[in-house]
């Protein structure tokens, strides 16, 4: 498992933060509006996706208005050339969403290729009240174009790489053992001894 650097943990941080700051800048005009206003997010759970790999993806509803939404419908499409869905449906309905209150949704879905895959944006629509005419319809980010690497990007990713590592102690110990011979003092000879004691 490897610890995201720096520059990742900062990204997914100001993402964090901007998604933090547009809920609350949203709930506040929503709050001034009154009623149900839904704010949908779509996000995948893995960084990488590989080719033939299940690819969880969870779609975020939350109510930051004053009223309850109704008759709550999500409906996402997954292009059956490119993607298989393996667990779960890219649909779902809720009676009720209460103001303040959010749902999660999770499908799980597998890219039959390598490449670049074009996703869209998921459709929810809403009731501001129970029994009405009126639907509401608001979309998800999108989250554009995923890469989705080949089994070969899979393997050399998870390959333990022991040929460099040993390339490298090789070269480690030769670094530290060099100095050490070259800057040894000679040891006396056996034949200096001899000629001194005659």
């Amino acid at each position: 498992c490897a610890l995201p650097r720096d520059g990742e943990m900062a990204a997914r941080f100001g993402g964090f933060a901007a998604v933090c700051l547009g809920l609350m800048m949203v709930g506040a005009c929503a709050a001034e509006a009154g009623g149900a206003h839904l704010l949908v997010q779509k996000a995948m759970l893995t960084n990488k996706h590989f080719a033939g790999s299940d690819v969880p993806v969870r779609y975020r509803i939350f109510n930051v208005g004053n009223g309850a939404a109704y008759d709550v419908q999500l409906e996402d499409e997954w292009s059956p050339e490119e993607f298989e869905t393996v667990s779960g449906l890219s649909t779902g309905n809720w009676a009720k969403i209460p103001a303040g209150g959010n749902i999660s949704h999770i499908v799980v879905v597998k890219a039959h290729t390598y490449g670049y895959k074009t996703t869209s944006a998921a459709r929810v629509t809403f009731k501001q009240a129970p029994g009405s005419d009126e639907t509401h319809v608001v979309h998800s980010n999108d989250l554009g174009l995923m890469p989705v690497l080949s089994v070969k990007d899979d393997d050399k990713s998870s390959n333990p790489h022991l040929a460099e590592w040993g390339l490298f102690l090789l070269a480690a110990v030769a670094l530290v053992a060099l100095p050490i011979v070259l800057l040894r003092p000679p040891a006396p000879s056996d034949s200096k001894k001899k000629v001194k004691s005659s």
